[in-house]
């Protein structure tokens, strides 16, 4: 009752401008990143949710009359593709030391690592990025990650490389009588004299649209036991991962936010679904229509009242003309389907010039598809748009990995454990077999360009120092068959001298 009275004396504080309340996120004092930008990013993810009006069309009887409107939805259909070519099941992560790797494997299996995050990284390409966020769930004493998507992270610290401070935003519902309430906490990260901190506000509004007036945190129960500061020493980075799409945002040169793949392409992806929508709506108009005279289109009454229509009028089938004279007449109108479809056909192309694939990636010619070899032996923007993003999420997973082994060494979970070597292996054989990668490095090896050990960490994806462990095991088998050869031509020798 006390916390409730509180609140009420808050609302009406923030009303006359005593208590601090926010219309957008972006009003927080402590953010200053243009608001532009994540009006960019909630545009996004109104096409990456494919959430279109009904369109409007006039019926029989000339009334206006909705339908439904028809989309191809590209945008998750390159989405998807990226974030398949970047991380699969073919990725392989662990650690050198074997304690570490085991309790490593672990943390991602609890959290069902590999299917999760192949999915919000979809989510993250389509929109404008993602961050990755460990935690420890005090109930169960696991790590968990938590996926944040580009519409609740907020940079405060950052330059146009790395983020280093944020504020990462949670919406809860709740229903209060016949009200639904909206409650949004602000997880604040920050760095203070070396030292992280985690500080955390609380907002609740009435208005979906807005965050609203700033309260306990104890008004929500699951918040109850969560502290407004937390100071976490011994950190080297923030307890976040923000992973990017390859290249530079070019709609604000100064923002450290990621673009998505739909921002470069979003006036093509929707040429696409209206020409799509345009298709399908004349396909199921392509049928008869009948002409006939407006006499047929009089409404006439039965004996109690009701009108009595001769024609569906929820169709647009049935036209009618001004005519002195009744006439009714039908006519099949053409269907023009390879026009459509050549312009489908061409908008994709586009797509694909813009979103960095390849040519015919999401088109058929009809007659063929290209391989993974066609599209390595043309050194094709897929592959150098999927080299680009693998090199940001291999590093991104190192700094994820190296997050959870602070966390596990803060709340004693795992021992600190120091100069863990990570290895991240992603699966090349999309592109590129073993067997031509071998071949590869045996001549660089050969023509002195590069060294052994650099060769085994690119062939099997091992670290270092486990490369360095295969290159000792070599050279002592090398020595082993070098002796038992010095003794065999010994033997042999003493042989000859013996006869």
């Amino acid at each position: 009752m006390f916390e409730r009275l509180k609140t009420l004396f808050r609302i009406g504080g923030a009303k006359v401008g005593i208590v601090q309340t926010l219309n957008d996120i972006t009003d927080h004092p402590k953010i200053s990143i243009n608001a532009k930008e994540f009006e960019r990013i909630r545009s996004n993810r109104k096409i990456y949710k494919n959430a279109y009006p009904e369109v409007e069309y006039v019926n029989s009887d000339g009334y206006i009359k909705k339908r439904p409107f028809h989309s191809l939805n590209v945008s998750k259909v390159v989405s998807k593709k990226l974030s398949k070519l970047v991380f699969n099941d073919g990725c392989d992560i662990s650690v050198d030391n074997k304690e570490a790797d085991k309790f490593l494997q672990q943390v991602f299996s609890d959290n069902k690592f590999r299917k999760n995050f192949g999915e919000e990284l979809e989510a993250g390409y389509a929109i404008g990025g993602l961050a990755l966020r460990p935690y420890v769930d005090i109930n169960t004493g696991q790590i968990k990650i938590s996926y944040c998507r580009a519409d609740t992270f907020y940079p405060l610290e950052s330059n146009t490389n790395d983020i280093s401070e944020a504020v990462i935003a949670t919406v809860t519902q709740q229903t209060e009588g016949q009200k639904t309430i909206y409650f949004t906490l602000l997880e604040f990260h920050e760095w203070e004299n070396g030292t992280y901190f985690i500080r955390n506000e609380l907002y609740r509004s009435e208005e979906q649209s807005q965050v609203g007036v700033k309260v306990p945190l104890s008004t929500l129960d699951k918040y109850k036991d969560l502290q407004e500061e937390t100071a976490m020493p011994n950190f080297s980075r923030p307890l976040f991962v923000y992973i990017k799409l390859a290249g530079k945002n070019n709609l604000d040169l100064d923002s450290p936010l990621s673009l998505g793949i739909i921002d470069n392409a979003k006036r093509q992806l929707i040429d696409i679904n209206e020409k799509y929508d345009e298709f399908m709506w004349e396909i199921e108009e392509a049928k008869r229509k009948i002409l006939a005279s407006d006499h047929f289109f009089k409404v006439r009454y039965d004996e109690n009242g009701n009108p009595m229509s001769r024609f569906d009028s929820e169709t647009s089938v049935y036209q009618r003309l001004k005519s002195d004279e009744p006439f009714i007449s039908e006519f099949s109108p053409s269907l023009r389907s390879s026009e459509f479809i050549n312009s489908i056909n061409f908008i994709l192309r586009i797509i694909e010039l813009q979103t960095g694939f390849s040519s015919g990636t999401f088109s058929f010619d009809g007659h063929s598809v290209k391989t993974a070899t066609e599209i390595i032996s043309e050194n094709s923007e897929t592959f150098s748009t999927r080299s680009d993003n693998v090199l940001i999420v291999e590093e991104a997973l190192k700094e994820l990995i190296t997050t959870i082994f602070e966390l596990a060494s803060a709340y004693e979970l795992f021992p600190a454990t120091e100069n863990l070597g990570i290895n991240i292996d992603f699966d090349d054989g999309v592109f590129q077999s073993q067997d031509e990668k071998a071949d590869y490095y045996s001549k660089l090896i050969t023509a002195g360009l590069t060294s052994k050990l650099s060769a085994i960490q690119k062939l099997t994806g091992v670290t270092e120092k486990e490369a360095m462990k295969i290159v000792y095991e070599i050279r002592a088998e090398n020595l082993e068959m070098d002796y038992a050869t010095q003794e065999e031509n010994s033997a042999r020798n003493q042989l000859g001298d013996d006869e």
